[in-house]
């Protein structure tokens, strides 16, 4: 599937986390940013965790290190509306693994403060 067409939508438990994160890392807009640029398909939105969410590497250029020790990006994709929501993005070094309890916390809260 092409993504090109597609829109991201900050929702605010995303702008919560990369608030948190950039008094830490001052490059994580423009790291963020570089990812949007570099998405074509939804092969490059990573992981599947559920249907329609996928986690994704970021490399995080305030560390000497690649992707595999940088950001974690989860995205909702709303296919019939053309959009790729953004609802959490985290440091490795924080969390190594997101469980499917706190994935589900993620998306409920999401969607009750959007």
């Amino acid at each position: 599937m092409n993504l090109k067409r597609f829109e991201f939508i900050e929702l605010p438990t995303y702008l919560k986390s990369v608030k948190k994160l950039k008094k830490r890392f001052k490059n994580i807009n423009s790291d963020v940013d570089s990812f949007f640029k570099e998405v074509n398909h939804i092969d490059d939105l990573g992981i599947k965790l559920h249907e329609n969410i996928y986690k994704v590497r970021i490399k995080n250029s305030n560390k000497q290190a690649g992707k595999s020790s940088g950001y974690r990006l989860i995205t909702y994709i709303k296919i019939s509306e053309n959009k790729i929501n953004l609802l959490y993005i985290y440091d490795k070094s924080d969390l190594t693994n997101i469980s499917d309890k706190e994935l589900d916390r993620i998306v409920i809260d999401s969607y009750q403060n959007a």
